[in-house]
């Protein structure tokens, strides 16, 4: 099983590929879509697999293969690529303390708070954002 992720990299070529298949008919070889963002297709299948574990592409494989979007853009939510990459809360050892004697135990429990609340503002905007909403710039 592929380990998540918590690169906004990833984060950021998952929304590209999804856009490209929305904007696709039929299926799309991953060395199309590859082709299409300027990336590599071993890195873009990794993207891919966590986005068909998330349930919001398929994948059918062999010569006339590809990937296509199981729902419809405009139920995609931003959200769910999020939650589909993510490994760790945002970012990863963003406002981590590692010096014991710095801090007391209350300030990095709010540092750590912090962290948490930060994130949860991010997921609340992503969920008002669909896959649709970013093409129809």
């Amino acid at each position: 099983m592929a380990e998540k992720v918590s690169s906004t990299r990833w984060f950021g070529m998952a929304l590209q590929a999804l856009i490209v298949l929305a904007s696709n008919e039929g299926l799309c070889p991953s060395g199309k879509l590859a082709e299409k963002l300027e990336s590599k297709s071993v890195f873009l299948r990794k993207i891919l697999t966590h986005l068909v574990k998330a349930g919001l592409i398929q994948a059918k494989e062999g010569r006339d293969g590809g990937y296509s979007l199981v729902k419809n853009p405009n139920e995609i939510t931003l959200s769910e690529v999020y939650d589909a990459m993510r490994a760790e809360t945002f970012p990863k050892g963003f406002l981590d303390v590692e010096s014991k004697e710095c801090f007391a135990p209350p300030t990095r429990d709010a540092l750590f708070e912090l962290r948490d609340e930060m994130e949860g503002w991010i997921i609340e905007g992503l969920e008002q954002k669909t896959i649709a909403d970013l093409m129809k710039r």
